[in-house]
């Protein structure tokens, strides 16, 4: 193999594959990633058995291939070549990777692209496609609510919910749940799966860097067993998690007995300013509606903090107490001016949703204060 390739298009080729799969292995092979070299263009690949991307960059091809080599090293090498000069990638028969730029030469071992794991074939049984920055935006307003433990290994992912009706995204970690929600998907078949949150961060990541125009789509190819994501020269493929996702209507609170709006910065502000203190005692800051004020409160051994918002609000008192995290990562995703809460009761689940908006809806579990 050997190509000529300049430093910006293989730099930005390798940041498209560089993170998402797991630095975890028992596999010293997918330290490596594969480079192909082909009709013009220099194929990507990395995985980790759970997820891989395949991405495609253009590049002069001389001699056509396929080699692996060392993830770390190559980028290191790459990274410190002279901006304004030409690179060139070549292999030999010993399938030592030789890396030049101008009077630099690198090389390093690698392996035969054949010892490298094959990428499952993409399957085409039911596709859909989306605008990538509306998808961006549902993704990044409820992959927070995920969890992270291994333990709940179901909810380390986010439920696809696909009707006739309406196109649902939802995270929970069991004491918050986040749902994003869209009208249907027009001429989709219905699907309901659970996706990792490490792929979905992964694609929310290249949609930022790939800047799509107005009009560009991303393609979604759903089957049983995995799920595909393709944007111009990028894929990005996952097995998917198996199992029964909780049932998260339940949760969602169908009445309203009480409730009020606060705006939304003002909110985020106080509760930071909350969360200083609470770091004993529970881990959890007060909120008490009473006589058109909200009032924010939150202590520890050493410090106490109170604050004052004002509201509409003259119903009897109403005081709750959540982790400040939880309310943090939600005012945190809000856009619009007001947020509002609405409770059954203060012992029950908190339905926090943006004043005037209908796309998102988050539920929080209280804390006992």
């Amino acid at each position: 193999m050997k190509i000529n390739i300049t430093k910006a298009t293989l730099l930005e080729g390798i940041q498209v594959i560089s993170t998402g799969v797991s630095a975890r292995t028992s596999m010293p092979i997918l330290y490596n990633f594969l480079m192909e070299a082909k009709d013009g263009k220099l194929k990507l690949v990395r995985t980790d058995m759970e997820m891989a991307t395949v991405h495609y960059i253009p590049a002069e091809v001389e001699e056509e291939g396929n080699i692996t080599a060392p993830l770390k090293e190559f980028s290191e090498i790459i990274k410190n070549f002279p901006d304004d000069k030409e690179i060139t990638v070549y292999t030999d028969e010993n399938n030592k990777v030789h890396i030049k730029s101008g009077k630099s030469k690198f090389w390093v071992i690698g392996t035969a692209g054949t010892e490298y794991p094959s990428i499952p074939e993409i399957e085409h049984t039911n596709s859909v496609t989306l605008d990538p920055l509306l998808l961006q935006q549902m993704i990044e307003k409820t992959a927070f609510s995920a969890s992270t433990e291994e333990t709940r290994y179901i909810l380390n992912g986010l439920l696809w919910n696909n009707t006739a009706e309406k196109f649902e995204i939802v995270a929970t970690d069991g004491g918050r749940l986040a749902v994003a929600t869209h009208k249907a998907i027009a001429g989709s078949q219905e699907f309901k799966i659970i996706i990792p949150t490490k792929v979905l961060t992964e694609v929310c990541r290249f949609i930022g860097i790939a800047k799509p125009e107005k009009d560009s789509q991303i393609k979604i190819n759903v089957s049983s067993k995995q799920v595909c994501f393709i944007m111009n020269e990028t894929t990005f493929l996952s097995r998917l998690i198996e199992g029964n996702f909780p049932n998260y209507n339940q949760v969602i609170p169908t009445k309203k007995n009480v409730s009020f709006e606060v705006f939304t910065k003002d909110l985020l502000a106080a509760t930071r300013r909350a969360s200083l203190c609470a770091k004993e005692f529970g881990n959890v800051v007060k909120y008490k509606a009473e006589n058109n004020t909200l009032t924010v409160t939150s202590n520890s051994q050493n410090m106490d903090f109170s604050d004052e918002l004002p509201i509409e609000y003259t119903q009897d008192a109403l005081e709750s107490a959540f982790k400040p995290q939880s309310i943090l990562d939600v005012l945190k995703t809000i856009t619009t001016e007001k947020v509002s809460f609405s409770f059954i009761s203060a012992s029950q689940p908190v339905l926090v949703e943006p004043v005037g908006e209908n796309t998102f809806k988050y539920v929080i579990m209280p804390m006992r204060a």
